[in-house]
């Protein structure tokens, strides 16, 4: 699944886990009033007012937006030994058992396919065993109740396993619409400006080195105008296409991205100036050294390269403006050139 794929995913399961931890903390909150006062079980009253209180953070944190994947989890495991204590503390016509049948759809919706599988496999033994000491002493009874917890059980899970697999497919094709070129393939601006929220999000609080950090290398063909007036806009597709395949290939496809007719930008993560300036080099002279093949034609191609280290606050907006000054203004020194580019005093 792709990065963005996961990011959509993962926005939808905040979204899940902020309301249910909202909702499940007064909930247990209720039952804990309910089991210390009236029913006077005050060990598991006062495991639920701790389970409350936990809900109440996780709700606090993601409506912050601070939600952490294993809050998830650990949400989910939190819930499961609540239903799963106060099925076996209860009277079984209290129907505490109505409860568990609800936890697969949260594995599954919560924690993924897989996951899901895993938290609902393991939360059925505890179940069953209970069932199974508790109910009737006449055993067909016993095994006539476990099966049927068993089978709506998972079919619980089946249904929304079919629905999370419908889901991925789904959102995998909108991805791929909204955030791919239709042309080459490669990411386009509104990748890029996801990336930069992202990037801008993730590092609000963290120290970034100043010799390891992420490089961004803007990536333009030389006189490609010149491409599709002589050779027609069909070859200067064809083109386009063979160029972002190179670039995919000596670089993550997720780190490729289309930002302009003939411009092209990649990511360079935790590398130096060095290291950026050299990838950068190979790339230039891999595209200088190439034919593409496009409708009979045989086209040569040059590329200019510049490189801008990505700080904290960068906007896309911004960035993308300076680095356009940048590019061009340097094309004016020669083309089918590496240009060190410090973007940071233009962006500021």
């Amino acid at each position: 699944m792709s990065p963005v794929t996961n990011s959509i995913f993962n926005a939808t399961r905040n979204t899940l886990h902020k309301w249910l931890s909202l909702s499940t903390g007064i909930i247990i909150l209720f039952f804990c009033l309910l089991n210390s006062f009236m029913l006077e079980q005050r060990i598991l009253g006062g495991f639920q007012v701790v389970l409350a209180a936990l809900n109440f953070y996780f709700f606090w944190v993601s409506y912050h937006n601070q939600s952490k994947a294993w809050h998830r989890h650990v949400f989910i495991i939190t819930l499961c030994c609540t239903a799963i204590l106060a099925f076996a503390f209860a009277d079984l016509r209290a129907g505490s058992i109505y409860w568990l049948i609800l936890l697969p759809a949260i594995f599954c919706l919560l924690g993924g396919a897989k996951a899901g599988l895993c938290y609902t496999i393991l939360a059925s033994f505890p179940a069953i065993f209970i069932i199974y000491y508790r109910s009737d002493t006449d055993s067909f009874i016993q095994y006539r109740s476990i099966l049927n917890f068993v089978l709506a059980y998972f079919m619980i899970y089946g249904v929304c396993y079919l629905y999370e697999l419908q889901q991925t497919q789904n959102n995998q094709l909108l991805a791929k619409m909204a955030f791919e070129d239709p042309l080459t393939g490669a990411k386009n601006r509104h990748a890029l400006k996801l990336f930069f929220d992202h990037f801008n999000r993730e590092t609000q609080n963290l120290y970034i080195d100043t010799e390891w950090a992420t490089r961004l290398l803007v990536v333009d063909i030389d006189f490609f105008k010149t491409v599709n007036d002589e050779c027609g806009h069909e070859v200067g597709d064809q083109v386009l296409i063979e160029l972002s395949e190179l670039l995919q290939f000596y670089a993550d496809k997720d780190n490729v991205y289309r930002i302009g007719g003939e411009e092209f930008l990649i990511i360079l993560k935790d590398a130096s100036a060095t290291q950026a300036y050299d990838f950068a080099e190979n790339i230039r002279a891999r595209v200088e050294h190439s034919v593409f093949r496009a409708s009979q034609h045989q086209i040569k191609i040059t590329v200019s390269i510049g490189i801008a280290k990505l700080q904290q606050g960068h906007s896309f907006r911004k960035f993308l403006k300076a680095a356009d000054k940048n590019l061009y203004s340097a094309k004016h020194k020669g083309r089918n050139l590496v240009h060190h580019s410090d973007l940071a005093d233009e962006i500021n």
